[in-house]
C-alpha cells in the first residue's frame, strides 16, 4: 500500500509539474527580461493568474515529492518526475490544439518502457545516514547555487540560459536529495528544526527563479530538456553514491536502461515539441 502510495505521490509531481510549467511559461513570456536574481520577479509574475496557479501547483508539488523520496530510490522517483515533460506537450497537443509529432509520440512510448522497466526494479526502501560533512555541503548547497545563477543572470551571452537551466535543474533535484534525507519523527511538528528541511525550501526558490529566468531567455522545450537532464541524473547519481539506493535483486542493468530510455525520450520529447530536435 505504502508502496503505490509512493509511486502515485510520484505521478502527482510530474502533472503538477507539467502544468505548472505551461502556466508559467504564458505569464513569463508577457514580462520584459530580467538581469538580476531578485523575490521581485515572483512578485510581479504572481499578479498573472496562471503565474500564481503554477507557483501554487509548485507548491503542492513539494510534500508530493518527500512522499516519494521517504519511500522509493531516487532512481525510480526523478524519472517519474520527468515524465512532467509528457504533460506540457500532452497540454499543447489537447488544449491549446498544438501539433504533436509522430516522433514525439515514439518518444512517449519509450518514456513509458523505461519507467515500466524502472518500476521493476523498485521496492521500499529507506535512505542510509550520511556523514555530516555531506550533510552540510547539501544544506548550504542552495546558497552557492544561488550565487552561481546571479553570476550568469547578469551576462548576456546566449548560452547563460542553458546554465541557468542547469542550476534549476540542480535546485529542484536538490529537493528530492533533501526529501530523501529527511527524517521525520513523531510529534511530527519537530521536523521544523531540522535544517534539511529549510534547506529543501531554499532549493525550491532557487529551482523556481533560476528556472522562470531561463525562460525568458530561450525556446521553453530546450530550457526544460537542460532542466529536466540535471534534475533527473544528478539526483540519481548522489542517491546511489550517499544513500544506498539499491534495485530489487541487484537488477543493475534494469535501471541503467530504464533511466537512460525514460531521460532520452523525455529530452526528445522536450526538443522536439519546439522544431529544436
Amino acid at each position: 500500500m505504502i508502496f503505490r502510495l509512493a509511486l502515485l505521490a510520484a505521478a502527482g509531481v510530474a502533472l503538477s509539474n507539467g502544468i505548472a510549467a505551461e502556466l508559467e511559461k504564458n505569464s513569463a513570456d508577457k514580462h520584459a527580461r530580467v538581469s538580476a536574481l531578485r523575490l521581485s520577479i515572483l512578485t510581479r509574475l504572481v499578479r498573472d493568474w496562471p503565474y500564481l496557479l503554477g507557483l501554487l501547483l509548485d507548491v503542492i508539488a513539494w510534500p508530493l515529492t518527500l512522499v516519494a523520496v521517504h519511500e522509493l530510490p531516487l532512481f525510480v522517483v526523478q524519472p517519474i518526475v520527468a515524465f512532467s515533460v509528457v504533460v506540457t506537450a500532452l497540454i499543447d497537443k489537447f488544449i491549446l490544439r498544438r501539433a504533436l509529432s509522430a516522433r514525439s509520440l515514439v518518444a512517449m512510448g519509450i518514456i513509458f518502457f523505461g519507467l515500466i522497466m524502472l518500476s521493476l526494479t523498485a521496492q521500499p526502501e529507506k535512505a542510509q545516514a550520511v556523514g555530516q560533512v555531506a550533510k552540510w555541503i547539501i544544506v548550504f548547497f542552495p546558497l552557492l547555487l544561488a550565487l552561481l545563477a546571479s553570476i550568469s543572470i547578469k551576462t548576456k551571452v546566449y548560452s547563460s540560459a542553458a546554465v541557468l537551466a542547469a542550476i534549476s535543474g540542480l535546485a529542484f533535484g536538490g529537493t528530492a536529495i533533501t526529501g530523501r534525507m529527511l527524517i521525520i519523527t513523531h510529534p511530527y511538528w519537530q521536523v521544523l528544526y531540522s535544517p534539511l528541511l529549510w534547506s529543501l525550501f531554499a532549493y525550491g526558490l532557487v529551482g523556481i527563479l533560476t528556472f522562470t529566468v531561463a525562460l525568458q531567455r530561450h525556446h521553453a522545450s530546450v530550457i526544460n530538456a537542460t532542466m529536466v537532464a540535471f534534475e533527473t541524473l544528478v539526483p540519481i547519481a548522489i542517491g546511489i553514491a550517499l544513500l544506498g539506493d539499491r534495485p530489487r535483486q541487484g537488477q543493475w542493468g534494469l535501471v541503467i536502461a530504464g533511466v537512460t530510455l525514460a531521460l532520452a525520450g523525455t529530452i526528445m520529447i522536450s526538443l522536439r515539441s519546439s522544431g529544436e530536435y
